[in-house]
């Protein structure tokens, strides 16, 4: 409650309460914030030969990390410092942006983060990328969310498809130059992109590769 608190403050929350299966909806014309969704989860993050030895089940790899923090507003976020994190994680892992095959977006659906987000990914990705917004079928964990959705990709690693972003009927057009995904893709992903982006201008995006045993 005193999350939900805190959002309501900061006209952050979506008010579609008489019709609650209509929200949030990330990067929609209509979107009008974020919902709070509660959860806990946990990885195990392991050096590869730690974990071959030991005939762990491996489901990625993490390739690339990239995080920052611009410190330029509290709630507003900045594309410009979004698109760096994603840059370094790309050069973290020595890859190129076309190497991405998913990206599982921050996709609060605020009015502001999600047209930033748009720009920073475009700027990388263009429209080429299928992209998706988890958050829409669990709303915001808060600091559990980059976990959770972090499981949720690797789940659509394995199973090879791509959800729709739930609720998402009228693409904003300022969110137009990348490529939410509005119904089930069937595609391989071998390589796909995790972005978070926090209060306080505080970016991260880590690249999970599709583990092949080599």
């Amino acid at each position: 409650p005193s999350q939900a608190a805190v959002f309501d403050t900061l006209f952050a929350t979506s008010t579609r309460n008489q019709a609650p299966e209509t929200t949030p909806r990330p990067f929609d014309r209509d979107r009008d914030g974020l919902v709070v969704g509660e959860g806990a989860c946990s990885l195990i993050l392991e050096e590869l030969e730690h974990a071959r030895a030991r005939g762990a089940r491996i489901h990625a790899e993490v390739v690339g990390y990239g995080t920052n923090s611009d410190g330029a507003h509290v709630t507003q976020s900045n594309a410009e410092t979004m698109r760096v994190a994603m840059e370094q994680a790309l050069a973290d892992a020595a890859l190129s942006p076309e190497a991405i095959g998913f990206v599982s977006a921050h996709g609060t659906a605020t009015l502001h983060g999600d047209v930033a987000e748009a720009a920073a990914t475009a700027r990388l990705c263009g429209a080429r990328t299928p992209v998706a917004a988890l958050k829409s079928y669990i709303g915001h964990t808060m600091g559990a969310c980059g976990v959770i959705e972090a499981i949720f990709t690797l789940h659509l690693m394995q199973a090879g498809f791509i959800p729709p972003t739930l609720n998402l009927e009228q693409v904003d057009e300022r969110c137009r130059m990348i490529r939410p995904s509005t119904q089930i893709l069937e595609l391989p992903i071998r390589i796909a992109a995790v972005q978070n982006f926090a209060f306080g201008g505080v970016n991260t995006c880590f690249l999970l590769k599709k583990f092949d045993g080599h």
